[in-house]
């Protein structure tokens, strides 16, 4: 059911509108998978990973908390 079902009542049936809002859901994951996987594990990303690393190892950046931080 990957098409949006339209009642051909009056009425709207509650069954079909919850199989189109899990649709729609599915698809919302669907594009997040396909971002996520674009973002984190392409070669692309991989090279933009491996550059920030480079750069917090040499200019010694440290994210940690430090004493004075009271957060």
């Amino acid at each position: 059911m990957g098409k949006t079902i339209q009642v051909g009542g009056v009425g709207k049936n509650p069954a079909i509108e919850k199989i189109n809002r899990l649709n729609g859901l599915n698809s919302r994951m669907k594009a997040a998978a396909r971002l996520e996987e674009e973002a984190f594990c392409s070669r692309r990303a991989e090279e933009a990973r491996d550059r920030r690393s480079k750069i917090i190892r040499d200019f010694a950046i440290d994210f940690g908390k430090t004493e004075g931080d009271r957060t």
